[in-house]
This record gives C-alpha cells, structure tokens and sequence, in this order.
C-alpha cells in the first residue's frame, strides 16, 4: 500500500473506532502504533511511542497544565465560584437580565482561573441554573447560557488547550495568553447581549436580589482570591515577570493559601481536588502521547504535505478557506473532545493557516473559538452532556437554548477572519 493511501486509511479508522465509542487518547495511539507497524515494522511503532513518552514527559512546559487545572479545581471544591456567583449577581441584577448576565460574567471570571470548560459547566450548573429557573427564566435559557458562558474558559487565560497548541507549535504561551483576553472579553459581552435580546424567556422586571446567607467578608476571600489569581498570572506573564509555567506554579499558591488561611478550603475539598486532577492530566497526556504518535506517522505518509498542497492549489479567497475549517471543526465537534480535535488537526491545520499568511498566534486563538462553537452544538457537544447530568436537564432542550450564543460565536470568528488584528494586537505590546 502507498504510504499516502495507507495515511488516508489510518486517519479514517480512527474517526471510524471514536465513533464508536472509544476513548480519544486510546484511538490516537492505536492509530499511530498500527500504521507505523505496517509502514516500518513493529520495532519502530514501540520506538515511536517511547519517544513520544520522553518527549512529553520530560517537556518543561507541560508542567502548567496540571497546575492549571488544580488551580480550577481547589477554586470548585472550595466554592469560591459561589461568590463570583453572588457578587456579580449584586451589581447587574438591574440590567435586563441581569440574573443571566452575571451568570455570563462569573463564568468569564471562573474562566480567569482554570483552563477547562467542562468544570466551568458543571460548577456554574450548579450555582446558577437553579438559581436563574426559580427566579422566573425559561429552563431553555438558563441551561443554554451556562452551556454557552462555560466554553469562555478555554479562551479566558489561562487556557489549558493554548497551553497544549503553544507547546506543539512552538509558539508562545505567554502570548497566546495575552491574546485570548480581547475577543475572550468580546465574546463574553456578545453572549451578554444574546442574553438580553431573548425577551420574553426571563421576567420583564428586575429580578430582586436574594439575600445571601453568606457574610460579605466571606464572599470577599473568594472574589479576592480570583481577581488576584487573574491579576498576578496575566498581569506577571504581559509584563514579563515570569513565564506561564512559573505563573501556574505562583496561581496554585495563591489559590491554596488565601482560601486554607479564611478556612474555605477542608482536607476533603483539597484531597478531592488533587484527586480529579490527577485523573484528568493522564487522560489529558494520553491524548497528547497518541497525538504525538499519530502526527510523526502522518507526517511520514507525506499526508500533511498533500493537504497543504491541496487546499494551497485552490483558486479561492483565504477567508474561504476559514471558514471551511467552522464546518470541520463542527464535525469533529460530534465525535471527540477538545483536546482530541486540537491534536487531531494541528498538524494539517498549522500548515495551512500560515501558508495563508496568518500569524500562528492567531491560528491558536481561531482555533480555540471554533472548538468552543463544537462543545455546544449537536449532536455531541460535550458541555451540553455533562450540563445534562449536573441539572437533569434533558439535552435536546438545553441544545434548543444554545443557538443564540452559537451565533455569537459565529460573529467572533467572522470578526477574527476579516480583522486578524484583534488577536495579534495585544501580545505585540507585552514585555518578552
């Protein structure tokens, strides 16, 4: 078999065994290990795998990503988003909609403190889903907007996925940061309004504020802890005082000390959060060990270059071709997470979008917003599942009640295709 034909049926089996329910990390690195097996004998596959093993194991950068996700995880388990929750619920609660706006912002702010949109979901599915349907909002709003303001979290530094692209790409960390705070904050006052243009689904008068059982000062160490979390790791990575890695190192301080000192943060709550993230980092280098596996054996197929070739040969606009990654990213979206898409595509992907002329920090950023348009929408998107299980809420009603927000996304990737600036902007004038 030719190596492109045997590259091209490799690739297709593995979409074919996710498909069909196999873990994303498992069918990444039986896929690469079989076609490196019939393409050079089994001695190189095994090579291979333990070369991709050292390599991420051993990568200096990497280490941010589990701190990062502890980071997220000390601040669920200590219920320090409630407070986000409450404080933001107290400032907007007179705007229309402002129980669902604030909804809108806390997720924002969660997203300023960990990478992963699935424990934005299933924390704010907690604290405002309930809250939003009491007060008088349609089961179908409420549950569309958490789904929707949790996917702000892998584009609200620190992002565990521009972590992974950055170490994959060689491309920046601490600028692929800086520029997801733009259209990370654009997108967060899109799904606002989104929010407030559905009249009709949230009561017509301002919701009054409930009283808090908490004490001021207790909801103060939350919000504290948070704002100075954002502050220390964007502020130090922008100015040029650490590097993204130290930041994850000086966040997962800050993030245990001011908590555990004010008492918010119990052995149980610690333990429990080492625990999931302990589980969610392997599954995470799984997927990045069969990435790397299966990216060297396309690579020596020649698949990659063929494609680049290809779409590089078509006589059509380069804003075209952007947007024919919305539809493949959608697709793939059905069938695997975030971090599978991310690794699946950025070897053919990169390519692609730099021989257009596009800067690869704003490939990093596009990229990102399409997987997050992919974690809400049918038939598999992925916040909806995992919203389902925290609320009880049916998944077809909470997918009928994220198209709003899906156009808005929309609009931000037409934003971002036709002004690339509003991407590249901000880390051209950070402290390197």
């Amino acid at each position: 078999m030719e190596p492109l034909t045997l590259g091209i049926v490799v690739l297709a089996g593995m979409l074919v065994v996710v498909l069909a329910g196999m873990p994303v990390g498992y069918a990444l690195l039986g896929a690469g290990t079989i076609g490196y097996a019939i393409l050079g004998g089994w001695s190189q596959a095994l090579t291979q795998i333990g070369l991709a093993l050292w390599d991420n194991g051993t990568n200096f950068l990497f280490i941010a990503v589990p701190l990062f996700i502890l980071m997220g995880q000390v601040i669920f388990h200590a219920g320090l988003a409630d407070d986000t929750f409450s404080v933001a619920q107290r400032g907007l609660r007179r705007l229309p909609g402002g129980l669902g706006i604030s909804t809108v912002v806390a997720a924002a702010g969660f997203g300023a403190v960990t990478g992963s949109s699935v424990a934005a979901v299933a924390t704010m599915g907690n604290i405002a889903v309930p809250e939003m349907v009491k007060r008088g909002y349609s089961e179908k709003l409420a549950t569309g907007s958490v789904a929707s303001a949790a996917t702000l979290a892998i584009l609200i530094p620190p992002s565990v996925p521009l972590v992974i692209y950055g170490v994959w790409s060689e491309t920046s960390i601490g600028a692929l940061f800086i520029a997801g705070i733009v259209p990370g904050l654009l997108l967060t006052l899109l799904f606002a309004l989104a929010l407030m243009t559905q009249r009709g689904q949230y009561p017509a008068v301002s919701e009054a504020s409930a009283p808090d059982p908490r004490s001021r000062s207790a909801m103060f160490i939350g919000v504290l802890t948070i704002a100075a979390v954002a502050v220390i790791v964007i502020g130090g990575i922008y100015a040029g005082i650490f590097t993204p890695t130290e930041a994850s190192g000086i966040g997962v301080l800050v993030v245990l000390v001011l908590p555990a000192a004010s008492g918010r943060l119990t052995l149980a709550a610690l333990r429990a959060a080492l625990q999931e993230t302990v589980r969610t980092s392997a599954a995470i280098f799984l997927i990045l060990t069969g990435g790397v596996v299966l990216s060297r054996f396309l690579v020596q197929t020649r698949l990659t270059d063929a494609v680049v070739g290809l779409v590089a040969g078509l006589d059509v606009a380069p804003q075209v071709v952007l947007l024919a990654l919305v539809v493949v990213y959608l697709v793939l979206g059905a069938i695997m997470d975030t971090f599978g898409m991310l690794i699946l595509t950025l070897p053919l992907v990169l390519p692609i979008t730099v021989a257009l002329g596009y800067d690869p920090i704003w490939t990093g950023i596009y990229l990102t917003v399409l997987m997050e348009i992919a974690m809400i929408t049918p038939p598999i998107g992925l916040n909806v599942f995992v919203l389902e299980r925290v609320t009880g809420v049916p998944a077809q009603r909470i997918f009928a009640g994220v198209w709003p927000f899906v156009v808005a996304s929309l609009m931000l990737v037409l934003m971002l295709i036709f002004f690339p600036g509003m991407a590249t902007w901000l880390p051209n004038t950070m402290q390197r």
